[in-house]
């Protein structure tokens, strides 16, 4: 008997449908695209479907969204070996980057200094508004993703 159907395989869906199997009811996940992931999902060169077509080589892209920071940090996510599960996690050496009037733009590198070094006269406030919570990122994620 199936006690419960989880629609949709992005990392909302695929949490919902661990949790409710950990619980011990049977579980069916319905997703509509060929690969799982949602918003999660990267795709490269010689992936299937339009969406890859046309990617030069080396190029991956991401679906949605480009950043899945908490990822890494999710209490959920970590109490699992998702690499042993064929999961990979990707860090891409850019963040984002916020377009700026004249054809400019502010990128942030995964790398704090990097990225202060590239803002010029204004990573000197970059580094100081965000250095401390890079430091202690433990305790933002503690923060963000705890319960109190």
């Amino acid at each position: 008997m199936l006690d419960a159907v989880v629609v949709g395989s992005g990392p909302n869906g695929l949490a919902a449908a661990v949790t409710l199997a950990r619980a011990g009811l049977s579980v069916t996940v319905l997703e509509a695209n060929e690969t799982v992931g949602g918003g999660a999902r990267t795709l490269a060169p010689g992936d299937d479907g339009d969406l890859a077509a046309g990617l030069p080589a080396g190029v991956a892209h991401d679906l949605c969204s480009a950043v899945h920071p908490m990822a890494w940090a999710s209490p959920f996510f970590r109490a699992f070996d998702l690499r042993a599960h064929g999961v990979e996690l990707l860090t891409p050496e850019v963040s984002y980057a916020q377009p700026l009037p004249g054809g400019r733009a502010a990128v942030a590198y995964r790398d704090l200094e990097r990225t202060a070094e590239r803002l010029g006269p204004d990573g000197a406030a970059w580094r100081s508004l965000l250095g401390p919570l890079a430091a202690r990122w433990e305790a933002v994620v503690a923060v963000a993703l705890g319960d109190r």
